[in-house]
């Protein structure tokens, strides 16, 4: 692969590495404030690099019943994924997942909450992970760089193996809408939804929880 590749990739990769350290030698009551601090600065890198454009998806957005039928295939996917890593879940409940803590217990870390598993991640994600990560020079880069993508998401997410394999799994609707259709903004759109309607009603109800 070119070197253009491995260079698109070091801040990323780096950033995430600091995080994954900071994660394991901080108090886990900190994580949420390093995890909006690890969206954030990608962010700003993806935003400096010019790896995403509002206006561009927008217009995708606009395109048609096509854009609209794929975005629904790929939350299809993820329904059956969490359905899947659920199952497995209830076969193995005590294998530990090493999840990254995040617990909103004030309206300052439930706001770093919201905009950290809802707003940022669709984009900082999809373009990291899949858009970046995977390649389609040949089918054996596609399918390493396919799985280099998958290990990198979940262990943005999860610090045991059982996690990072459960994660994985959550991973592969994704990396296959962006392998299938080589439009980011597929599963961009999708991972925007399930994440606005899960982590949504998370974000509701520890909201009316604090204000009560």
């Amino acid at each position: 692969m070119k070197n253009n590749y491995f260079k698109s990739l070091i801040f990323p990769i780096s950033i995430e590495i600091l995080f994954i350290l900071g994660c394991y030698l901080s108090n886990p009551k900190d994580h949420i404030f390093l995890n909006f601090l690890f969206y954030l600065v990608l962010a700003f890198y993806f935003y400096w690099k010019k790896d995403f454009s509002l206006s561009e998806w927008w217009k995708t957005l606009r395109s048609g019943s096509r854009f609209w039928k794929q975005v629904l295939l790929t939350i299809l996917f993820l329904s059956l994924a969490f359905v899947f890593t659920n199952f497995l879940e209830s076969i193995f409940p005590d294998l530990d997942k090493g999840m990254i803590y995040l617990r909103a217990d004030s309206l300052l870390k439930l706001m770093l909450y919201a905009t950290s598993t809802i707003l940022l991640p669709p984009i900082e994600e999809e373009i990291f992970y899949r858009k970046l990560v995977i390649s389609f020079k040949n089918k054996q880069i596609l399918v390493a760089t396919t799985l280099l993508s998958m290990f990198l998401y979940a262990l943005e997410h999860a610090l045991a193996i059982w996690g990072i394999f459960l994660y994985m799994v959550w991973a592969l609707p994704f990396s296959l809408s962006y392998i299938r259709t080589r439009n980011i903004y597929v599963p961009m759109t999708a991972h925007l939804i399930c994440n606005m309607v899960i982590n949504g009603i998370a974000v509701i109800e520890v909201c009316n929880f604090l204000l009560n």
